[in-house]
């Protein structure tokens, strides 16, 4: 995205420029195309050389970035998820022995929009969700497992999409 923008800003420098140095009889478009075109095939030549070689950025995935989590590790979260026996009422992905169908089915659950219907499915949400259920849901059958800050990121990095697998 930056580098699109300084294009443009150098563009419209340019053609200020060129604005500017022309003769008052002169006839704008044929004065304006011609550097027009040069400067959009040098930037169209630098832009395929360069990401080509990777040099700029591809578009960010902007959805990743904002699931991302400081300090989190997943297979901590793992660990938790069959310490604190989750397993006995959901299903959790890439974990065989956590078969449960009292509580949903937690597998694609980054793509879900929302935690348990009330909370915007976000890793601070999704955190909060985990330290207290019943806090943001008071009819949740989902108990409050006493869960610590870090110990519910952890289970919440895991829970929405990191590597970790059986």
């Amino acid at each position: 995205m930056r580098v699109f923008t300084v294009i443009s800003v150098l563009l419209l420098t340019g053609l200020a420029m060129v604005w500017s140095a022309l003769p008052p009889q002169s006839s704008l478009a044929a004065a304006v195309s011609g550097p027009i075109r040069e400067a959009s095939q040098q930037v169209s030549d630098w832009a395929r050389i360069n990401i080509r070689q990777g040099l700029v950025e591809k578009t960010p995935d902007y959805e990743a970035a904002s699931r991302r989590f400081l300090d989190a590790d997943p297979q901590r979260g793992v660990a938790l998820i069959r310490l604190h026996g989750c397993g006995a009422c959901h299903r959790v992905p890439g974990l065989r022995d956590a078969q449960g169908t009292v509580g949903p089915d937690l597998h694609d659950f980054a793509r879900q929009s929302y935690v348990a219907g009330v909370l915007p499915n976000r890793p601070g949400d999704l955190t909060r969700w985990l330290m207290n259920p019943p806090a943001h849901s008071p009819e949740t059958a989902m108990p409050n497992l006493g869960l610590k800050r870090d110990e519910a990121r952890d289970i919440a990095a895991y829970l929405l999409g990191s590597e970790v697998r059986e």
